[in-house]
């Protein structure tokens, strides 16, 4: 394959998986097909083999480079349903966008924003989950360590027509973000968080879910309007699993004494290729409160 740039062309269409295995997945991106690592397939084997040789774009993991059949179209647009989503194929082997996420961008549309209601979407990426909470009417707060990131979102918000979204977009630490808006009293009707395993953010702060995703939470608890609201945590991680998750808040002071009337989904999300098989695709928490009267 020749290390080519990206071409001219712009098109526009859904995401499907075609194919996994070996540690690995084939993707359609509105036709333009692509091979990229995926770590939950490693114990499955492809089951079309020869549809893989047509891809058009492949990341390596030993180069860790991607390297390109056909150029990646200059606007490859996904359509996500209310609105669209960007793609790119980022240094790290991602595409700017996580497609297993579409059912929580659906959960998020699903709730009627009341005038007024704030939200706060933390390792934020570039907002997928902004934009759907935007489309139902919340005021958003975007926050991401990583500039790059935070521009592309602005970029995604124009894309969709939003000359001025009820974005505020915002370069920070998503763990001292939340305990300045802690301090402050600041309070979200619905908070989204997708943390990794580990990280850093640009100023040296090093993040390990496993140590650093409770303290988080205990800050968000706090953030959370007290008659009603949503919180949303999505993760990749072997440390963690969506049970740590529903244990640590059922337990949570705040949270104890009212954690039957709360509505809570948590398991595995997944994706399904064309031989209707589910790839893993990490876990998925999400806790509603409705207004009691």
């Amino acid at each position: 394959m020749a290390s080519d740039g990206v071409n001219q062309f712009t098109t526009s269409g859904t995401y499907e998986l075609l194919d996994f295995g070996r540690q690995r997945k084939l993707e359609s991106l509105g036709g333009y097909v692509v091979d990229r690592p995926s770590p939950a397939a490693e114990s499955f084997t492809p089951v079309n083999a020869a549809v893989w040789k047509h891809a058009d774009a492949k990341f390596d993991v030993t180069e860790r480079k991607w390297l390109f059949r056909n150029p990646w179209p200059k606007s490859l647009v996904i359509d996500c349903g209310d609105f669209v989503m960007p793609t790119v194929p980022t240094p790290y082997g991602h595409i700017g966008i996580f497609p297993e996420q579409s059912d929580n961008w659906r959960w998020l549309m699903a709730g009627t924003a009341y005038l007024g209601d704030d939200a706060l979407n933390l390792f934020a990426y570039t907002g997928a989950a902004t934009m759907a909470l935007v489309k139902a009417g919340y005021t958003v707060s975007h926050v991401d360590a990583a500039k790059p990131n935070v521009a592309a979102a602005s970029q995604v918000a124009r894309l969709n027509g939003w000359d001025q979204p009820r974005i505020r977009f915002l370069v920070d630490d998503a763990a001292k973000f939340a305990a300045r808006e802690r301090r402050r009293g600041r309070r979200y009707h619905t908070i989204v968080l997708d943390p990794p395993a580990y990280g850093h953010s640009p100023g040296g702060h090093s993040w390990r879910i496993q140590r650093d995703l409770w303290p988080l939470l205990d800050d968000l608890v706090e953030l959370l309007t007290p008659n009603r609201f949503r919180l949303l945590v999505t993760g990749h991680s072997p440390q963690v699993d969506h049970g740590d998750v529903v244990n640590y808040l059922a337990n949570h002071p705040r949270l104890h004494s009212t954690f039957p009337r709360l509505h809570i989904h948590a398991g595995r999300s997944q994706l399904r290729d064309q031989a209707a098989r589910s790839l893993d695709t990490g876990f998925v928490v999400r806790v509603e409160r409705a207004a009691i009267p």
